[in-house]
């Protein structure tokens, strides 16, 4: 195990400069016409609609969304045509969400120049160092995701306490 705190700290601090800076690339100008929530939506409503539809309580949770940040993903989707809504008529509590003819046609768009990309990008890795990362990342991201539940309100607690 890492003892050696400022090696540590180096190590740790390289290691989310490196995760974040994914963050910043740029997918949007491959096409432009959606953002990454919008893509991310438009494929879990494509993949887990039941008869290509779906509740929006049953979207919001496949895709880890609070329900107001949905609502305002499909707000936008539906104003550029490409979801549409429907109300259950037998249970009017239900909004059903599905994909347009167009917004069909942008998803499988958007998916075939992302499998184009990744295609691209893998194949310039060696794939036993790409299998070796993806283990590693998901090793330190369970470990870390334990460290969080059981730091869960110390910090804010802590600091009352000390007052």
């Amino acid at each position: 195990m890492l003892s050696n705190i400022k090696h540590f700290d180096k190590l740790y601090e390289e290691l989310f400069r490196s995760m974040n800076q994914f963050r910043k690339l740029k997918f949007s100008e491959m096409f432009p016409e959606v953002c990454k929530t919008d893509y991310f939506v438009l494929c879990t409503i494509m993949d887990k609609g039941e008869n290509g539809q779906i509740t929006i309580s049953e979207l919001a949770a496949r895709a880890k969304m609070l329900p107001p940040a949905i609502s305002r993903t499909l707000k936008g989707l539906e104003e550029r045509g490409y979801v549409e809504r429907n109300v259950n008529k037998n249970d009017r509590r239900n909004t059903y969400v599905e994909l347009t003819e167009a917004g069909r046609q942008l998803t499988e768009e958007a998916r075939q120049t992302m499998s184009d990309f990744g295609k691209s990008v893998m194949s310039q890795v060696d794939e036993a160092d790409m299998k070796r990362l993806i283990s590693y990342l998901d090793n330190i991201y369970h470990i870390a995701e334990k460290e969080i539940e059981a730091r869960k309100g110390q910090g804010r607690r802590k600091e009352k306490e000390d007052e």
